[in-house]
């Protein structure tokens, strides 16, 4: 598990509403619920330990794979 902590936001005020320290040693997300889905999915995040850049990503509404393990160069980034 990571160390670095992401911010997850509200969508319309960009305020946090929770946090996750990223995927498990399997690339799992440990707050996903019992259909895969990540905790994080159809919201937008902001990983502290990146730069100011890859802050405000959104991550897809039923998205099953943690942004954290998104290679950047895919993503736009």
């Amino acid at each position: 598990m990571s160390v670095d902590r992401v911010d997850i936001l509200d969508n319309s005020k960009g305020e946090r509403v929770a946090s996750c320290y990223g995927p498990t040693a399997a690339g799992r997300c440990p707050h996903a619920d019992s259909r895969g889905v990540v905790a994080c999915a159809g919201r937008r995040i902001a990983p502290l330990a990146a730069g100011p850049e890859y802050w405000n990503m959104h991550v897809p509404s039923n998205s099953r794979h943690c942004p954290l393990a998104w290679p950047m160069e895919y993503v736009g980034m």
